[in-house]
């Protein structure tokens, strides 16, 4: 029981520094401005390919979590301005736990999953219109909080025989699309004043975020219907965009984002290796999210 706990808060308050903090936070600062930021997303690919490989004596995923979080709390005391040093180590931390924080999910924890990813949301969508320079007590609060939960996992054991699976490169690539999807849609509507449905519709998105983590705990249906389901779910999304309707798109964006994630962490945690989990995070992580954001700000899309 303490083990779960740990687990969700440690994953749960980990994507919150990620949304708030990484993705709004820092790129917002920086107005979302690649070169500057491209320091960042080096150090995430960097860290995530590093977090699938021996440190020598320290092979324990516990222990290089707590070394990479160590380096994140610490560095977050200097939110929101930053170097290219402190840029590039800052995304090492980041990729680090990136993938280390999946693997150690046994592959049917979903309800500490579906927790974990409902911390994330809700906190995430409840403070996405704070002030973006003013958040670095969340950084160090929230870093504080994953250093916690992991200290409590010092001596949790992944059950590797729970992870049976190795997913070929190709059943990863419906994943990689949903995300840069997701990416680009994102960055767009942060931009478009007249779709500000975070401070307009706040207790609807995270309602609807919600209920889109509910409909992917009792669905169960194969992976291509799910992927059918979520493609549809991504066009109607788009189309709201498009014909600027916001209160509709606050309700099936945030839910397409639960459902679509729910199937992403839980085909992450069934690798049996974490060197090959890391190497897809690289993919399905930066490479997607990264190509979305370009592609936003290109506004080939939009």
């Amino acid at each position: 029981m303490t083990h779960s706990l740990a687990l969700v808060l440690l994953l749960g308050f980990e994507l919150s520094y990620y949304l708030l903090i990484v993705q709004t936070g820092i790129a917002g600062h920086y107005n979302s401005d690649l070169i500057t930021l491209f320091p960042m997303f080096a150090g995430g690919v960097l860290g995530t390919f590093l977090g699938g490989r021996s440190w020598g004596a320290i092979n324990n995923p516990i222990h290089k979590i707590m070394i990479a979080l160590a380096l994140q709390l610490g560095l977050s005391f200097l939110y929101p301005n930053y170097n290219v040093f402190t840029l590039l180590l800052l995304g090492i931390a980041v990729g680090v736990m990136a993938p280390l924080g999946i693997y150690l999910f046994k592959a049917k924890q979903q309800k500490e999953l579906l927790l974990a990813l409902a911390i994330a949301y809700t906190t995430g969508t409840f403070f996405f219109t704070s002030v973006v320079d003013d958040r670095l007590w969340m950084a160090v609060l929230f870093t504080s909080i994953t250093l916690l939960s992991v200290f409590i996992l010092k001596d949790y054991r992944v059950e590797t025989d729970a992870k049976v699976v190795s997913h070929s490169f190709l059943s990863y690539t419906p994943l990689m699309l949903w995300i840069l999807l997701d990416s680009n849609l994102f960055e767009t509507l942060a931009r478009h004043a007249s779709l500000d449905i975070w401070s307009k519709y706040t207790f609807i998105i995270i309602t609807f975020h919600l209920l889109g983590l509910i409909a992917s705990y009792f669905t169960r249906t194969s992976k291509i219907k799910q992927h059918i389901f979520i493609a549809f779910l991504f066009i109607g999304s788009y189309t709201f965009s498009y014909f600027e309707y916001p209160i509709a798109l606050a309700m099936i964006y945030p839910f397409v984002i639960s459902y679509y994630n729910v199937v992403v962490f839980t085909t992450l945690s069934q690798e049996m290796s974490v060197s090959k989990l890391s190497f897809m995070m690289i993919f399905v992580g930066w490479i997607a999210s990264g190509l979305g954001l370009a592609i936003a700000l290109s506004k080939l899309l939009h």
